[in-house]
């Protein structure tokens, strides 16, 4: 007997991210875990311990996983977890890109501590009195923030040193891919079109966008026009309305677009809306 069970969860959307905090009482689990694209688990107490799989986890100990996972868990004590869960499977970025199993990173003390100094930041910038829609602009600057701190932790220093240059040629242009489609956000962006557009090839404009956000150049633009429309709903001036800001971002299907929203924010496009025109 483990004793009574509680669990509680604090949670915020950056863009292509979820981010929750885990607070657990004892407790054994057994079944499939889900990795949607790809999940980290980061453990936020110095006094984490677990035991995964037969694995002893530890709190230095960082979790790594894509796809889907047998889970067999024990906590013998209370323990608390960030988990990061990416729409995409974060695919050659340098991380662990092997499916099916759990990676643990042992982190040094400086490495650890900046990674949990930054969810912790985003989740109490989340739960501020800011607006929503300031949460808004702000959110990608997070989301670079905690990417940084991610790579500091699971790419090898060798693959940085080597790949700094490439990365950096990547960052550019992925900086002028967004630009143009941050001002043609109703046209449909096409891969050749785009890759036209900024002058490269199809193949080199989807591996800098991999490479800087982890992501397919569908979903890259995908959420940032999800961004977008949220930022414009949550501005919920009269004339406003769900369809008239999907269409302006460049959505046209309103039922699948409905279904992704929610997925991303953990509301429906017309709550967004009606909350800030009741604000």
């Amino acid at each position: 007997m483990l004793g009574p069970y509680f669990y509680g969860r604090a949670i915020t959307a950056l863009p292509g991210v979820l981010l929750m905090l885990e607070h657990t009482s004892p407790r054994a689990l057994s079944g499939m875990m889900k990795a949607m694209g790809c999940t980290v688990v980061v453990p936020m107490s110095n006094h984490t311990h677990a035991v995964f799989n037969g694995r002893t986890w530890s709190s230095s100990d960082v979790g790594l996983l894509r796809s889907e996972i047998l889970l067999d868990l024990h906590e013998p004590a209370p323990n608390t977890f960030a988990v990061i869960r990416f729409s995409s499977d974060m695919q050659n970025r340098g991380w662990e890109e092997a499916e099916g199993k759990l990676h643990l990173h042992n982190a040094s003390s400086e490495q650890l501590s900046r990674l949990q100094r930054v969810i912790r930041g985003a989740l109490a910038l989340s739960c501020t009195s800011m607006h929503h829609r300031q949460f808004a602009f702000v959110a990608q600057s997070l989301r670079d923030e905690l990417m940084d701190a991610l790579d500091n932790l699971l790419v090898l220093k060798s693959d940085r040193r080597s790949g700094q240059r490439a990365f950096e040629r990547h960052r550019k242009l992925v900086s002028k891919l967004d630009e143009f489609a941050h001002s043609h956000p109703e046209i449909p962006l096409y891969s050749e079109a785009l890759a036209k557009e900024l002058g490269t090839s199809v193949r080199t404009l989807q591996l800098a966008v991999q490479a800087v956000h982890g992501a397919s150049l569908h979903q890259h633009l995908r959420n940032k026009r999800l961004w977008s429309l949220r930022a414009q709903l949550a501005r919920g001036t009269p004339a406003t309305s769900v369809s008239s800001a999907a269409f302006a971002n460049g959505f046209s299907h309103m039922g699948e677009l409905s279904q992704l929203y929610k997925v991303t924010f953990g509301e429906l496009p017309s709550e967004t809306l009606l909350r800030s025109k009741g604000s």
